[in-house]
């Protein structure tokens, strides 16, 4: 009755105020996307933002016919229309290009970036964006270094590699080992390391080099892939091609945000055949699986047939708790940790599922940093076995017996 009443003008801006009201109403109160906050050290006001696919159609730039040398090239347009489809969508809101960090165009659709609260919840109200995660401080898991050599001696085969069916050459293959991790020692004498800068990157902050001043990355290699030569050690598949993709600083410490840079840039150069290493992780706690950014682009990485090996985890836990050993799909292989003598690695995280294998953790010699060799234990030591068995093989691994723990058998992962 009241509207009747009003003159025609103000009739018809009442409604227009009304229409106006109600298409806000829809974007504001019936939408918001989740928002996720790790239990871990999250970062101030830094996020990962990820959009619903339908942003941007990336269909005729599909990578999976072309060379791999050819794959740079095309991942970099690719990246670069995602970015410039996501900055049409938050200019407006008042986010510049200098406080993005990366953009990420492969496994998923999105950007992580430096927000304040008025941006954050302009973008949680955008129909567009799927989730936004608070990015977090992710650190190695903990690992014991018991020695260290310095000089080169003659060439033995660690026990690991026994109980992984022994080394083979992997050097003829074409097939890469991806080492997402502290790096590698670029010019380490027992390892055949891709140096070419458009594959070997640094996601670290303030580093572009991929080289290892940690040593982590470097040992990993070594396990997966250490040469059949007369010095140090020799690995699963000997010779093997390892990429360094450099995500940790030399204290071993990183963000969610740049791992996530390093998959995407893995999954954009990678090809059928080759594997990923993550001896990385973290606690997550409940919903790990469903809810982490980082198990959901795990998850997009097998689905388009990587094979990736994970460390499950050094706290003595359920690696159901922890990222990315909680991550659960085919070709996603969490590893357990086992002594020389195939008895269980107190340290090691536990459960099945998400743990598929059980590999040697435990006082693992392999090459370290700065041409050096070393002995360390953890999960982290396990992992790169299976790495080195899924290149050496081209599948997943083969079992020979089991390590039972807490009434759980854990099978041997095995070339």
């Amino acid at each position: 009755m009241l509207i009747k009443q009003l003159p025609s003008f103000f009739k018809t801006l009442f409604i227009i105020l009304a229409v106006v009201s109600s298409c806000k109403q829809d974007v504001t109160d019936n939408y918001s996307a989740p928002l996720l906050t790790p239990p871990g050290k999250t970062i101030k006001d830094q996020y990962i933002i990820l959009f619903k696919d339908q942003i941007v159609d990336l269909g005729k730039f599909n990578s999976d016919k072309v060379s791999r040398d050819q794959r740079p090239e095309m991942a970099e347009t690719r990246k670069q229309i995602v970015k410039d489809r996501i900055l049409e969508i938050v200019s407006p809101m008042g986010i510049r290009p200098d406080a993005i960090i990366d953009v990420y165009a492969e496994l998923m659709i999105g950007f992580s970036a430096v927000l304040d609260n008025n941006q954050l919840t302009q973008l949680r109200n955008h129909p567009n964006v799927k989730q936004i995660e608070q990015d977090m401080i992710v650190n190695l898991p903990e690992t014991t270094l018991e020695y260290q050599n310095v000089g080169l001696r003659a060439q033995s085969t660690p026990c690991g590699i026994t109980n992984a069916g022994g080394s083979a050459d992997g050097s003829a293959s074409s097939k890469w080992i991806w080492i997402v991790d502290t790096g590698i020692d670029l010019d380490h004498p027992d390892l055949n390391v891709e140096t070419g800068s458009q594959y070997a990157k640094s996601f670290v902050k303030g580093s572009k080099s991929a080289d290892d001043c940690h040593g982590h990355g470097t040992h990993c290699s070594g396990i997966a892939a250490a040469k059949n030569n007369d010095i140090g050690v020799v690995g699963v598949s000997a010779g093997a091609r390892v990429v360094p993709v450099r995500v940790l600083n030399c204290q071993g410490s990183g963000t969610t945000s740049a791992i996530l840079s390093g998959l995407n840039h893995v999954a954009a150069n990678d090809e059928p055949g080759d594997v990923v290493n993550l001896s990385l992780g973290g606690y997550w706690g409940a919903n790990c699986d469903a809810n982490s950014s980082y198990s959901a682009a795990l998850k997009n990485m097998s689905a388009a047939g990587t094979r990736i090996a994970i460390a499950s985890g050094n706290s003595a836990a359920n690696a159901a708790l922890y990222t990315p050993a909680c991550a659960n799909a085919t070709n996603i292989h969490t590893t357990a940790s086992m002594t020389c003598a195939k008895a269980w690695s107190s340290f090691s995280n536990y459960g099945v599922p998400p743990v598929d294998w059980i590999a040697t953790g435990s006082s693992v010699y392999s090459t370290y940093k700065d041409g050096t060799y070393a002995t360390l234990s953890g999960t982290s030591m396990a992992a790169p076995h299976v790495a080195g068995i899924m290149h050496n093989i081209q599948a997943s691994p083969n079992q020979n017996g089991t390590v039972t723990y807490n009434n759980i058998a854990y099978k041997i992962a095995v070339r």
